[in-house]
């Protein structure tokens, strides 16, 4: 779970959220559930299975915190389906 520890992940309901940087500011994202049971194999919506697909999906995170760089954002940026399209 090496992703997970160094991006601070954590399940909070069926939604995880996790801190990383892009272009040198660190920012918070969320990524759902349901993104991970459809898209990187969560077989269900228990917390260990949640971060074993977020771990599993840590090269397509990466790549899509730093397209979300230039977001403007009060809080978390949410990472949906479509950013991983």
């Amino acid at each position: 779970m090496k992703f997970t520890k160094a991006t601070d992940a954590h399940v909070q309901g069926d939604v995880i959220v996790f801190h990383m940087e892009t272009a040198g500011v660190t920012r918070q994202f969320e990524i759902s559930g349901d993104v991970l049971r459809q898209r990187f194999g969560a077989v269900d919506d228990t917390p260990n299975e949640l971060l074993r697909a977020f771990e599993s999906a840590a090269d397509a995170l990466q790549n899509a915190a730093d397209r979300a760089h230039g977001v403007p954002a009060d809080g978390p940026i949410m990472l949906g389906e479509g950013d991983f399209a």
